[in-house]
């Protein structure tokens, strides 16, 4: 079966996929903790997108509905951008799996370019109607104030990376009798490593803190760094 779901940015398609197995188990009642998942990172369709599969496991004696909360969010203003809510159901021993293609961030800044995160949380059930409750409102609230200092570190980083490009051009020019430009970049550049190496460890320090916030239901996926 395929879904397509329609947004409004291009190629977000969600693909459901069950993979059948014979089993001769019978139903009985279902504790739910024999339901489990996996997010995996599948690697860049191209430039603009970064694939996930996210892989429910059915480990249980019976068949059981399931339904996902899936909602992405903007890297930049950290606001969510648009929510998805497969259902379906996998049966003893099969898995079930939503693809999802996530764009990169469409913020006018170009400085560490990210692409979309998103949320994910799942609900069971024998039968339908199943639901699944949506976190990441309230997971971004409890980042919030962790998200500005993001942002504000990101800021200083990119003037610190401005105010670098800027004193090796000024240093360093592309023509002269002294040492060539790539020796006099590298020498500007080791002057100021200590310096600039703050901002990805406070960056990564930042975002380990978030991690930590509710891990059950705030875990956040994607929102790696675009190559440009």
């Amino acid at each position: 079966m395929k879904i397509l779901i329609k947004t409004g940015y291009p190629a977000v398609l969600i693909f459901v996929f069950f993979f059948i197995y014979t089993t001769s188990a019978q139903a009985v009642e279902v504790d739910f903790s024999c339901m489990s998942y996996k997010v995996w990172g599948k690697g860049h369709v191209s430039a603009n997108f970064r694939d996930y599969d996210v892989v429910v496991y059915n480990r249980c004696p019976g068949a059981v509905y399931w339904s996902m909360c899936i909602e992405r969010v903007d890297p930049w203003t950290n606001k969510i951008v648009e929510t998805h809510e497969p259902t379906g159901y996998v049966d003893v021993d099969k898995k079930a799996r939503v693809n999802l293609q996530l764009p990169k961030s469409t913020s006018k800044s170009q400085f560490r370019n990210r692409f979309q995160e998103f949320y994910v949380n799942i609900g069971y059930a024998l039968e339908m109607p199943v639901s699944s409750e949506c976190f990441a409102r309230e997971c971004e609230t409890q980042k919030r104030d962790l998200r500005a200092q993001v942002r504000a570190n990101e800021t200083a980083w990119e003037r610190a990376e401005k105010s670098l490009a800027a004193r090796i051009k000024n240093e360093c020019p592309e023509s002269g009798w002294d040492k060539s430009h790539e020796e006099c970049e590298a020498t500007v550049r080791e002057a100021t490593q200590a310096e600039m190496d703050q901002f990805p460890l406070k960056d990564q320090e930042l975002r380990e803190q978030m991690a930590a916030i509710d891990p059950e239901h705030c875990q956040v996926w994607s929102g790696e760094l675009a190559v440009e």
